[in-house]
């Protein structure tokens, strides 16, 4: 028994990047349907390129008459409609799963677990030693990326396809805010 808390406490001393909890897993709860949250920092990171944008646009007129007004314009029109496009042609994420499990580590403290997605091979059994890797809540739960048992099987949930293109338009609308303020800001440098 020693030996075992012993070689338990050793692994959870070493930190590890993402790792959040090594433990038992002593319960499995009930899958649930939860709505597919958007992610703020994205929503936040395209309004501000939106913002910057629309602020070098104004200085535009300043610095380099009409003309370059208008090509500015030109640019922030473009990227508009084109977010816009990205936006309502990308599927409307409905509710993704969300698997519910306890991980006790060797200290005694329990972890609830959150796997949002789906998992081929099902859940690890109770009882099974884990590494959970992931990030944890405000709530104090734990969503998990990935689970690795002791004898090295993993387990990495996977969302279905409608919420992957979901996130990837979130990154794409990003991307697109921010190049467009990298080529007003290229027109404001290099077209006088």
């Amino acid at each position: 028994m020693t030996d075992e808390r012993s070689a338990a406490g050793d692994l959870t001393d070493r930190p590890v990047p993402g790792r959040v909890a090594v433990g038992t897993v002593t319960r499995i709860g009930a899958v649930r349907q939860e709505p597919f949250a958007r992610r703020t920092g994205l929503t936040v990171a395209a309004w501000g390129c939106a913002a910057l944008t629309v602020a070098e646009v104004a200085v535009s007129a300043a610095v380099g008459g009409m003309s370059l007004l208008a090509k500015a314009i030109v640019v922030t029109v473009v990227v508009t409609a084109a977010a816009y496009v990205l936006r309502r042609s990308a599927p409307r994420p409905g509710e993704v799963d969300v698997h519910h499990l306890w991980v006790k580590d060797a200290d005694g403290a329990e972890h609830a677990c959150r796997v949002r997605g789906s998992i081929k091979q099902g859940l690890p059994l109770e009882g099974t030693g884990v590494e959970v890797y992931g990030r944890a809540e405000k709530s104090g739960s734990v969503l998990v990326r990935e689970l690795v048992a002791d004898g090295g099987e993993t387990w990495r949930p996977r969302l279905p396809l409608p919420q992957r293109i979901s996130r990837g338009a979130e990154v794409l609308t990003v991307a697109l805010w921010a190049g467009a303020a990298l080529a007003v800001a290229w027109l404001l440098v290099f077209s006088r």
